[in-house]
């Protein structure tokens, strides 16, 4: 999982695409769950800009997408994303869970 992702404001592609992994680095298989990606601002509040569901792509090999909305990439500025996987049982992972992800949302020209 690479740890930017950069976008224009009011952009919904490209996609963002990960493969997720645990903390030692093999696949994780998410065939029994939901995957939701968690946008939050990039303060010391950590407040959540929003939260959506993921498209999986490879059930047992851990890869998903989440399609920005409609309204996702409105503000420019930086901020911080993470995958959370919640199980079928109510277990729950947060991906990735050894460093943040960054978001970029550049301004555009129109």
């Amino acid at each position: 999982m690479s740890n930017t992702f950069n976008i224009k404001r009011n952009d919904t592609k490209p996609y963002l695409a990960v493969q997720i992994k645990s903390n030692t680095g093999s696949n994780v298989d998410i065939s029994n769950g939901s995957v939701f990606f968690n946008l939050a601002t990039s303060d010391n509040n950590y407040t959540i800009v929003f939260s959506g569901t993921c498209n999986i792509t490879g059930s047992t090999t851990g890869e998903c997408e989440y399609r920005w909305a409609s309204g996702n990439t409105n503000r420019s500025g930086n901020y911080l994303g993470e995958f959370e996987v919640v199980y079928n049982d109510g277990a729950i992972l947060t991906a990735p869970s050894d460093h943040s992800l960054y978001i970029k949302i550049f301004e555009d020209y129109a």
